[in-house]
């Protein structure tokens, strides 16, 4: 069995052919890759050993990402430029290379640095200028409750607006009555995140009209490392 020598960290994009992949597929589809690309992977001690791949958060189904990220463990060190050219070459359809990390082996786990995510959702319902004048009601609110469902019989209750980092809206494609709403949400692996459901919900109240998301994209995720901004 390999011993850990190197980290990389891997932003990747996402979009069709690989939309309809779940969690679990999208981690069998990597593993297969890297192992059809020959990278030396590092195994888990597990009874069932599986390479030392991790994700920074689960991307549901249809869901496109700009900017994902994921942690791999090998066991030799390799230049950057000789990792992207394997991967470019064996990433399955739907999955793009986007940027390399060589991250130290004892840095905390990715899961526990990921800091916040920056969403962008297309919406119709209302017009443009009001869903930016909402907008900006919405980020001097000094409070924003909500309740959150916990399952058939349970729900929390929370405040929204410490979650919002960043939130902004422009008139969306021309000659239609739609609205580009991009936010960066904190999330937390042992607190409360933000959603951008909740987002587009608190939105549609001030407007007193039922926001409908016609696209919803992760735009990037934000290690605890890195300042997220909405600049781009």
């Amino acid at each position: 069995m390999l011993e850990p020598v190197q980290r990389w960290r891997i932003a990747f994009r996402r979009d069709a052919p690989a939309l309809e992949l779940g969690p679990a597929e999208i981690a069998r589809s990597w593993e297969g890759a890297l192992i059809a690309a020959g990278v030396p992977l590092v195994m888990s001690a597990a009874a069932t050993p599986r390479p030392r791949l991790s994700f920074a958060a689960p991307l549901p189904p249809e869901r496109p990402a700009e900017h994902d990220l994921a942690d791999v463990v090998i066991g030799d060190r390799w230049t950057a430029a000789r990792l992207r050219s394997v991967l470019e070459s064996a990433l399955p359809a739907g999955f793009e290379l986007v940027e390399l990390f060589d991250v130290w082996l004892g840095a905390p786990a990715l899961t526990s640095v990921l800091n916040a995510m920056s969403h962008r959702a297309l919406v119709c319902g209302a017009d443009p200028l009001e869903v930016l004048a909402a907008a900006e009601t919405l980020l001097l609110a000094d409070r924003l409750d909500r309740t959150r469902s916990k399952g058939a019989e349970r729900s929390v209750q929370y405040d929204l607006r410490p979650l919002i980092v960043g939130l902004a809206a422009i008139p969306g494609p021309a000659a239609t009555e739609q609205t580009i709403v991009r936010m960066i949400l904190r999330t937390s692996s042992d607190g409360p995140s933000g959603r951008p459901d909740e987002v587009i919900l608190a939105l549609g109240e001030i407007l007193g009209v039922s926001l409908e998301v016609t696209e919803l994209v992760r735009e990037r995720l934000w290690t605890a490392d890195e300042t997220p901004t909405l600049a781009s």
